[in-house]
């Protein structure tokens, strides 16, 4: 509200300064004026971004034991190009592994290289992170993707070139079972946590219709243990003590004499981490599992 000439004075002047700021949230506040119009206008056609090279990567492997990056180049404060691919710890690209890109390009009519790519030209066509669209045949890359990229665009607004490092879990717990009691009348499943980022604790069994537990079945393992020189309560134990150790599924060894178990253990926690820790999904989940 002006009540003065000193005040409209004041307003003018502040604005004026907002102008030559060269903050684009502070020139939309600002505007109104012929100056801030101009301003408005120029920092559109140079773009957001700091030039320079920009890297984003998860903090650890995923199931498969690749990280997942991006990097981004920008050049007259726009994104000119994005690569995007996953390493593992020899250093080695996920996009150079042919059991992968046969079975990919087999599934979808073309190979990673090619889907990813894809995700780096939509990107430099909108340049902005969450308006890239899904890729089909590559929905997790292009999930990452979007999240890397945008990670390595705060960035490159602020022309920060050191790389943006992104948690690859969400904290939380997250509950997976069989979608149907095996034959045995059983049916397993997982209960993860994540706290800091790391997998805190897990638990492993199975339960029957009647809601008991297979690790509370004196009988089960008193029929097992000879066969098998291992138990439910045993097993159990024992793949989840591995699992808290390596952080990783992929690195958890079948239990002996546990073999089915351990395959579902695996399958359980896989889609725990996969489908519900990367995107903080904490609902309880169902999920068909192969015999």
């Amino acid at each position: 509200m002006r009540k003065g000439l000193l005040i409209g004075t004041m307003v003018f002047l502040i604005a004026a300064l907002t102008a030559c700021g060269g903050n684009k949230a502070a020139n939309n506040d600002a505007n109104k004026g012929t100056n801030a119009d101009s301003n408005q206008t120029a920092v559109t056609e140079k773009g957001e971004y700091v030039d320079g090279t920009y890297k984003a990567s998860y903090d650890r492997k995923d199931v498969r034991n690749w990280i997942a990056y991006v990097e981004i180049t920008v050049k007259d404060g726009k994104v000119e190009k994005a690569y995007y691919d996953y390493t593992n710890e020899d250093g080695k690209l996920r996009t150079n592994d042919e059991g992968y890109t046969t079975a990919f390009k087999n599934a979808n009519k073309m190979t990673p290289r090619e889907a990813f790519d894809q995700l780096g030209e939509n990107l430099v066509k909108v340049q902005v992170a969450d308006k890239v669209d899904v890729v089909s045949g590559a929905t997790h890359s292009s999930r990452n993707f979007n999240e890397l990229a945008a990670a390595a665009l705060e960035k490159a607004k602020a022309g920060d070139t050191s790389e943006a490092t992104v948690h690859l879990y969400d904290d939380g717990t997250y509950k997976v079972e069989a979608d149907a009691f095996d034959d045995h009348g059983w049916k397993p499943f997982v209960e993860l946590v994540v706290k800091d980022n790391k997998i805190e604790s897990v638990d492993f069994n199975y339960v029957n219709e009647e809601g008991k537990l297979k690790t509370d079945d004196a009988e089960y393992k008193a029929a097992m243990e000879p066969k098998s020189g291992t138990y439910p309560q045993k097993y159990t134990e024992e793949l989840e003590k591995q699992l808290i150790e390596k952080q990783l599924i992929g690195d958890v060894d079948v239990v002996s004499g546990a073999t089915t178990s351990s395959n579902n253990f695996h399958a359980l926690v896989e889609y725990a981490l996969d489908d519900m820790a990367e995107v903080g999904d904490t609902s309880t989940k169902a999920i068909k599992i192969e015999e």
